[in-house]
């Protein structure tokens, strides 16, 4: 069984250097690690040059993108790039996650002891950096008779199983089968950052069921950034870029997947716009998400790029 790696990094050397060191130490090897350099700015071009003569138990595929393709355009580049080399899975992970050492092992494990060529993705679970379990990364949801859709992370108990079935991944440590993706295709790149990896949970369900297995982890050193709000005055909420990007993207999502639950949320945000409630700066980013979403535009927002927030506007 052929398994290769892909990892975007942007802007992270120090934290790169450690998720590096961690896949040097698999117990169990993989074929390929191919990096994709989002137009990385911080030393990670040089770094990476030096780094790929080095020896490796794995062949080194580095990838410079000419810009920042955000997470979605960077691992669309990346799982493009593996398919060309016909593996049999493919491990998606940012440059913030470290691997356990025996994670290539127990996947490895996992899958003699469990048919998993019906499975789309066997998913890793992610610990915090004290080494809890993250249940954020692992959810499912439920949609009401009057069409709400809810989120329900997987709850802690579902832990202390073999393996469970969720219905959202996040791109923190999933083993993607490479039979799913021919089926349903790569992540959608024009995303640009933000439920990329959700909406792509949706359509590789259509091969067959994610499932996560416990016994397979990985840490990810990070705390969301982009969609922090705090309270500016008493009347204002921050808004941020990102908080447009996970708000237009959703929506786009349920437009696709939930086209009744799109439409409950489209006509709910158009009456709170007509009557003037979106006074906020959060309110008015959330309109203009949700208004592009309907009308399908997607890539990089003119104004709300990367750094944005109401405090410089």
């Amino acid at each position: 069984m052929e398994i290769d790696v892909v990892i975007v990094t942007y802007n992270r050397l120090s934290k790169l250097k450690k998720t590096l060191d961690c896949y040097e130490k698999q117990t169990v090897p993989f074929r390929n690690l191919i990096i994709v350099n989002n137009h990385s700015s911080d030393g990670t071009d040089e770094y990476l040059k030096e780094w790929e003569n080095t020896n490796t138990p794995f062949n080194k595929i580095i990838i410079h993108t000419k810009e920042n393709l955000g997470g979605a355009g960077g691992f669309y580049t990346g799982e493009k790039k593996a398919l060309s080399l016909e593996p049999d899975w493919i491990f998606i992970a940012d440059d913030d996650a470290y691997p356990e050492p025996d994670l290539m092992e127990k996947f490895h494990l996992f899958a003699q002891q469990h048919p998993i060529d019906n499975y789309s993705a066997v998913c890793a679970a992610v610990l915090t950096p004290d080494g809890n379990i993250d249940v954020s990364h692992r959810s499912k949801y439920t949609i009401t008779p009057n069409n709400h859709f809810i989120w329900d992370v997987s709850p802690i108990e579902e832990y202390k199983k073999t393996f469970f079935k969720i219905d959202f991944l996040s791109y923190v440590g999933p083993f993607l089968n490479v039979r799913a993706l021919k089926k349903v295709g790569l992540i959608n790149p024009k995303f640009f950052i933000y439920n990329d990896d959700s909406e792509h949970s949706l359509r590789l369900q259509h091969y067959g069921d994610i499932i996560c297995v416990p016994s397979i982890k990985i840490t990810h050193d990070i705390k969301k950034v982009g969609q922090v709000k705090e309270q500016v005055t008493d009347n204002s909420i921050a808004a941020t870029w990102g908080d447009y990007y996970s708000n237009r993207n959703e929506m786009i999502m349920m437009k696709k997947h939930f086209p009744k639950v799109a439409r409950k949320r489209f006509r709910t945000a158009l009456k709170r716009h007509l009557k003037g409630k979106d006074k906020t700066p959060y309110g008015k980013l959330v309109w203009i998400a949700v208004r592009d979403a309907w009308l399908h535009r997607m890539g990089i927002h003119p104004i709300y790029k990367p750094g944005w927030s109401v405090k410089n506007n």
